[in-house]
């Protein structure tokens, strides 16, 4: 390594000045620079990059979908991106077939792409309805009303994605929407659409523009495009 060394040093010496200067330059330097600091230094640029490169292949070797993918998840992918976005420009729909990706890779949401689009949860909703009637009481007694309170509880379902809910056909195969969203599917799954998948990485919700959900406050912004607002979440400190 010393040769290494000394040999840029003469070779930036007779460059830079006279030939005849180069080996006087070479014993300044080692006079002035620890050598043992200088093999110090290098070997730990060398280890440095070598993690870097290691961590670089890493990245490039781990795929952006890291699960499973059937037809049915296929399908499940299109029909989102039809129903949700059909109307949308390409990176509108790329846009949601991206968080619906994100979904699955996130976790919390399903652990396959037609878990996460057909995932729904119940609340209960819980109502009081009042009757009145007239009751008379005892044997002479005039009617007077009388009021019950019945408690009704309903579970009510409310779908993540809310065409799921509301029972819509399969798309028709005349539609060139749906031609459309099948192809923005299979570009998605190939992992296509780098630069959209940059812009929507941390995005797991979206919604229209003509209303405000409750929980988009508490979400971080990402982008606008066309109909829909797309969220993240905040990070944690």
């Amino acid at each position: 390594m010393r040769t290494i060394i000394q040999t840029i040093v003469a070779v930036l010496a007779l460059t830079v000045l006279a030939p005849g200067y180069a080996e006087e330059v070479q014993q300044n330097f080692f006079t002035k620079v620890d050598a043992v600091h200088v093999q110090s230094t290098i070997d730990h640029m060398v280890t440095g990059t070598k993690d870097k490169l290691e961590t670089l292949v890493q990245f490039i070797a781990t795929p952006w979908i890291d699960f499973s993918v059937s037809n049915k998840d296929e399908d499940c992918l299109a029909r989102n991106i039809f129903y949700e976005a059909g109307g949308e420009s390409e990176e509108g729909k790329a846009a949601v077939a991206i968080v619906t990706i994100n979904r699955v890779k996130d976790g919390r949401f399903g652990n396959s792409i037609c878990g996460v689009v057909n995932q729904r949860t119940v609340i209960i909703r819980q109502s009081i309805h009042k009757k009145t009637e007239m009751v008379q009481t005892g044997w002479f007694g005039r009617p007077e009303p009388r009021t019950q309170e019945t408690v009704v509880i309903k579970h009510v379902p409310v779908c993540q994605f809310s065409w799921v809910c509301a029972f819509v056909r399969h798309p028709s195969a005349r539609d060139e929407r749906w031609s459309e969203s099948q192809r923005i599917a299979q570009e998605v799954l190939k992992e296509n659409y780098g630069e959209y998948r940059d812009k929507f990485a941390s995005a797991l919700y979206f919604h229209s523009t003509g209303i405000r959900p409750v929980w988009a406050p508490r979400k971080k912004f990402v982008a606008r495009v066309g109909g829909h607002m797309f969220y993240g979440e905040h990070k944690q400190n």
